[in-house]
């Protein structure tokens, strides 16, 4: 086992490392300035607002890093979609299905007591598939909801008015429950989890021991063996 552990593989590579520092960046300014907007009434949102030096500055801010979120949104979208045309496995590693139902349901029932051994994952597990595809689903609402806002006038030429007002309300709560879901769900499991433990580096190295994979992903290090891209005894064949 102690060999396993100073042995590591390729998880991330360096373009989905850049991204993902990309959206911590830009989503992280987007709350810092975008939820003292909604609650200006309150101290903490007038303390963020002056600190950025008011609301008219605040929101040139939020928009500059909107763009980013975006661009990275868009560059994500791009990739999949070569990956889908010349990869279409790797591609299609994120797309749920019925054993991802069983596995959410396997977990619980061993989280209980109840089974005996926990669901054997690939290399994405279904709490992982359930946050990505909310990031997706967030990305596109808050796309759509903050273009209408950013151009009410350009936007009720061709759409009913009442999309305005709406995708304001959209667009804040749906920024909360953003907020919210990554200060839970993805910090217990980035960095609280069994593991893990103060901080998952994976995503920043784009390295994964051997000894992880082989309990967090053993379905994958299985498939990996079988492809001829890890040796049995652990030694990575691929960069």
């Amino acid at each position: 086992m102690k060999g396993d552990k100073q042995k590591a593989v390729t998880r991330f590579a360096l373009s989905q490392r850049i991204e993902h520092v990309l959206l911590i960046v830009s989503f992280s300014m987007l709350c810092l300035t975008g939820l003292p907007q909604k609650f200006a009434y309150t101290g903490w949102g007038q303390g963020l607002l002056i600190f950025f030096g008011g609301i008219d500055t605040a929101r040139v801010i939020h928009h500059i890093f909107a763009a980013m979120f975006l661009f990275e949104g868009v560059y994500h979208a791009g990739v999949i979609a070569f990956e889908l045309a010349f990869a279409r496995r790797k591609s299609l590693g994120m797309v749920p299905g019925l054993k991802d139902v069983k596995d959410g349901l396997a977990s619980v029932a061993y989280l209980a007591g109840i089974k005996a051994e926990a669901p054997r994952y690939d290399r994405f597990d279904f709490k992982q598939k359930i946050e990505y595809w909310a990031m997706i689903w967030g990305t596109f609402t808050m796309g759509i909801t903050g273009t209408i806002l950013l151009f009410p006038e350009v936007t009720t030429r061709v759409l009913p008015g009442i999309l305005v007002p709406v995708s304001k309300v959209v667009h804040g709560y749906e920024a909360i429950l953003a907020f919210l879901a990554i200060i839970t769900w993805h910090f217990y499991n980035a960095h609280l989890a069994a593991g893990v433990f103060p901080l998952d580096t994976s995503i920043f190295t784009g390295r994964i021991s051997l000894e992880r994979m082989k309990e967090e992903h053993p379905l994958e290090y299985e498939r990996l063996v079988r492809e001829g891209k890890i040796a049995p005894n652990g030694a990575a064949k691929h960069s």
